[in-house]
């Protein structure tokens, strides 16, 4: 992570950021967040990821401090004053004074963007494994994107400790949900699937672009609910986000997904690196 951070619209040295201990983002983790590239010096999509973060943050009821433009503008001014060409931003909307613990004359919302070197990095050889954690997808806060997801970094950090790159999370019907950090897509004959919102999965801007461009192709993509069977009966399975753009997933569990077969997730990845690479999207 780079020093320089935004704060409230401030660029300041991250030593020097400061937010009350009665912060209702840091007592209950009460904040929503998105991530988003940095590609050529420019952050990818901004736009979608604010309006998404927004919508979230009033779910969350948590108050956005700026608009779209001035967000904008202060996701262009750190990213000219870490000198960033190729990366990853943070940006994360937390919620002020709330609760038992709020004092008087405290802010209502804390709003942070941070800057990292570490660019994003398709990988084409993911070994999977369901995880043994389970999403309640009628959870008041279902498909939000929030700061307090403990769950799901357990989840991963379970996976890992078997060998795994990631975990694929199921709800309480046993549907499929998510990968715990990215959205996932799998293809049976020529159709692309992927799980609704209604399973409980957030709805990330990737898997947005990946339909987009999957429909662009004239590829028929079918959001569902979907027992784990269908990954097991599956030709080829990627994930899908941020940090991970477009990865294809080599196995999940004891299922291989040979490489020569992902020709559609191949094309989706190639046309994605088109669009980061070359297009100015709103």
């Amino acid at each position: 992570m780079h020093r320089l951070i935004s704060h409230n619209d401030w660029i300041i040295a991250a030593e020097d950021a400061k937010i009350d201990v009665t912060s209702a983002g840091l007592l209950y983790g009460w904040g929503v967040f998105t991530t988003l590239g940095i590609y050529d010096g420019k952050a990818f999509a901004f736009d979608r990821h604010w309006k998404r973060l927004i919508a979230h943050a009033e779910k969350m009821r948590v108050a956005a401090t700026l608009d779209l433009k001035q967000a904008r503008r202060a996701m262009e001014k750190l990213i000219e004053a870490n000198a960033v060409e190729q990366g990853r931003a943070r940006v994360t909307l937390v919620k002020g004074e709330a609760g038992s613990w709020q004092v008087e004359h405290g802010r209502h919302s804390e709003l942070f963007m941070f800057t990292s070197v570490e660019a994003p990095r398709a990988r084409n050889d993911l070994a999977i494994t369901q995880s043994p954690y389970r999403v309640l997808s009628t959870a008041l806060l279902a498909g939000v994107k929030q700061t307090a997801m403990l769950e799901n970094l357990f989840a991963f950090e379970e996976a890992r400790s078997r060998g795994f790159n990631e975990a694929i999370l199921l709800n309480e019907r046993g549907e499929i949900v998510s990968a715990t950090a990215a959205n996932i897509f799998w293809v049976q004959g020529d159709e692309i699937f992927t799980p609704s919102p209604a399973t409980g999965c957030i709805a990330g801007v990737t898997r947005r672009f990946v339909r987009e461009l999957a429909i662009r192709w004239k590829l028929h993509v079918v959001e569902g609910s979907f027992p784990v069977q269908r990954l097991l009966d599956a030709r080829e399975v990627f994930l899908t986000s941020t940090a991970r753009e477009v990865s294809i997933v080599s196995s999940f569990d004891v299922k291989a997904y040979p490489g020569r077969q992902a020709r559609i997730a191949k094309l989706i990845s190639r046309e994605f690196q088109k669009l980061i690479r070359g297009a100015t999207i709103e």
